[in-house]
């Protein structure tokens, strides 16, 4: 039996919800994929303070317990190091959620805005955004192991981060060009 758990205000934390994405070997790194892509899904952590982390733990411990068939390894993590990385910028928690797609178109996580409206399709939440969200505590049972998965349900935005700037600002700024030109150095900072 699965069970829903509240966190709030926490910082998001490599958002990958504006479309389903998976692992590429060759490039190293989650990529953009289709819904149907083996192992696609959407995923985000979340930084969380120690309080959080010891609510979502109690809340798991009893979702498993509920969920348990007798067969089941038994599971009830001793430490909050057990479910949650250390988060290295501060001394708070990284909590990983993670939905896949299953082969199912439209089933992404619903993103909402400060007012309370749906975001817009492929809205893209930023690192850093402060927001509250709505995890799935999915117990699990597989080859000798057992915990409970994090799936992300829903999150709302409260304060949108700023993206990080991808391409050069001024690459087509006449001022910028001119004070180049003026400056009578090259792209590189060399004397013409």
């Amino acid at each position: 039996m699965n069970r829903e758990q509240k966190i709030f205000g926490v910082r998001a934390l490599y958002p990958r919800l504006n479309q389903p994405y998976h692992f590429d070997a060759t490039a190293n790194k989650s990529m953009p994929c289709s819904f149907d892509t083996p192992e696609a899904k959407y995923e985000c952590n979340f930084i969380i303070n120690a309080d959080q982390a010891k609510d979502v733990i109690k809340n798991s411990i009893e979702a498993f317990k509920m969920a348990a068939k007798p067969n089941w390894q038994p599971w009830a993590p001793k430490s909050i190091e057990e479910l949650f990385n250390a988060d290295p910028e501060s001394d708070n928690f990284i909590l990983k959620s993670v939905k896949k797609t299953y082969g199912e178109d439209g089933n992404a996580p619903k993103q909402f805005l400060a007012d309370g409206s749906l975001a817009p399709e492929g809205f893209m939440l930023t690192t850093g955004s402060i927001c509250h969200a709505v995890l799935t505590l999915a117990p699990w049972n597989y080859a000798g192991r057992s915990g409970v998965t994090f799936r992300l349900k829903a999150v709302k935005v409260v304060q949108l981060a700023d993206a990080p700037i991808a391409t050069d600002p001024f690459a087509n700024d006449d001022k910028a060009i001119m004070a180049q030109a003026a400056s009578n150095v090259d792209e590189f900072g060399l004397p013409n």
